[in-house]
């Protein structure tokens, strides 16, 4: 059991990271992005339905990976919670 806890928060841990650093760059593709399409009119994006796909694309590697993580963190906190109801 402690090996399969380790393994999860590790694999947790890892998770979170990508999750970071993926969002890290969708802040900087979504930038990219905006700038590029709408530099010469920024208010026309809202007008642009596109502007809803030009959000959540850059973030959504970050939202699944994040997604991921916590749930083998929920895994983790059901395996102790488990574990203490034991002893």
């Amino acid at each position: 059991m402690k090996e399969q806890l380790r393994a999860l928060l590790i694999t947790a841990k890892i998770l979170q990271l990508c999750a970071d650093v993926f969002a890290v760059f969708g802040v900087f593709l979504f930038a990219f992005i905006y700038f590029k399409l709408y530099k010469s009119t920024p208010l026309a994006a809202l007008h642009d339905p596109t502007f809803v796909v030009t959000i959540l694309v850059p973030f959504l590697p970050a939202a699944v990976l994040a997604w991921a993580a916590a749930r083998k963190r929920r895994q983790i906190r059901a395996i102790v919670e488990q574990n203490e109801k034991q002893r």
